[in-house]
């Protein structure tokens, strides 16, 4: 490693201990922050929500870096399939009757040949050209699927009610039934993917050609098969995080775009094109968002503010992230 490489990792390294600190230096500003045992308690229960949120964040950002890292395209119409995930849960739930869980049976395979179709049809175009015109497109793309669920669903929010109840953990942690099994869904959906790319003849496709396309066609390696095969897995695990974050929050046509701008900002603090980078960085931005939740009053709109500050400031010091670019 590089000594600029080093240097830029330790400032990482320093910016995230300050944004981390931040809202507790705003919290003890604002009194939300007491020494007390009970306060203590519900940090704890905070933090440990945001693990559990952040491994559903993950496994959805999962999908944009798989796009990134094998094609160079930044499906900026991400979090707009995370929220056709969750309009697929509420339909299978309120009108067919189906458990939310056991939907992903059916809406993960739906949700693989969309990808498929729209590799076909949409994305071939623009493999290969610059990085700008995939944006445009998927931009283009996600604002339709916007209009389209408004015309269908109108913007009213919709909530599923599933399993309410709370888990406690610990004697200090108690947290929703439905994050716990959103989390052990998410974590399981995660490394079924990551074996999948791991161990399997495919998997391993996927991979050689996300190194040198060039090389794995001269290979043997169909690449325009692995470019179908890939964007349906991403487009099937920004559906299935959809299914997953509908059974805890509410949502409505244009909650896509947060959690396109969570995706980016997971993706770009763990390292463009790296599994294992975005499980790590939807875990800290989680918890990050959390934290400021919890010091904020009224911190809605902070939270949102955490996530773009993290994206813009790791950009300037440490462009590749915690891991590094994948290069082609």
């Amino acid at each position: 490693m590089e000594k600029s490489d080093v240097r830029s990792l330790y400032l990482l390294a320093a910016f995230l201990v300050c944004a981390y600190s931040l809202p507790f230096l705003i919290g003890i500003q604002f009194g939300t922050v007491r020494a007390d045992e009970q306060w203590f308690a519900y940090l704890a229960t905070v933090v440990f929500a945001g693990i559990l949120q952040g491994g559903v964040y993950a496994m959805f950002a999962v999908g944009l870096t798989l796009i990134f890292g094998v094609m160079r395209i930044i499906n900026a119409a991400h979090g707009e399939m995370v929220m056709m995930g969750a309009y697929l849960t509420w339909v299978a739930f309120f009108y067919l009757g189906v458990d939310p869980l056991l939907a992903l049976v059916f809406t993960l395979p739906i949700a693989f040949l969309l990808g498929v179709a729209l590799q076909k049809v949409l994305l071939n175009a623009v493999v290969g050209q610059p990085e700008l015109t995939a944006l445009l497109v998927t931009f283009g793309l996600g604002l339709t699927m916007i209009y389209v669920a408004e015309l269908i669903f109108t913007t009213d929010f919709r909530t599923i009610p599933y399993a309410p109840q709370t888990v406690q953990v610990t004697r200090t942690i108690a947290v929703g039934q439905n994050k716990l099994i959103s989390f052990v869904m998410a974590v399981s959906i995660s490394a079924a993917v990551y074996l999948f790319l791991k161990f399997s003849r495919l998997g391993k496709a996927i991979r050689a050609t996300a190194l040198n396309a060039e090389v794995a066609m001269v290979c043997g390696i169909n690449v325009q098969r692995i470019y179908l095969v890939t964007t349906g897995i991403a487009v099937a695990l920004a559906v299935a995080g959809g299914a997953l974050v509908s059974i805890q929050f509410g949502f409505n046509p244009e909650t896509g775009v947060v959690y396109t701008l969570q995706a980016f900002a997971i993706v770009i603090l763990g390292g463009r094109g790296h599994y294992v980078g975005a499980l790590i960085g939807g875990l800290m931005l989680a918890v990050l968002e959390n934290l400021v939740s919890l010091m904020i009053p009224n911190g809605t709109a902070a939270v949102e503010l955490a996530a773009y500050g993290l994206m813009i400031f790791v950009l300037l010091i440490r462009p590749g992230g915690l891991m590094g670019v994948k290069e082609a």
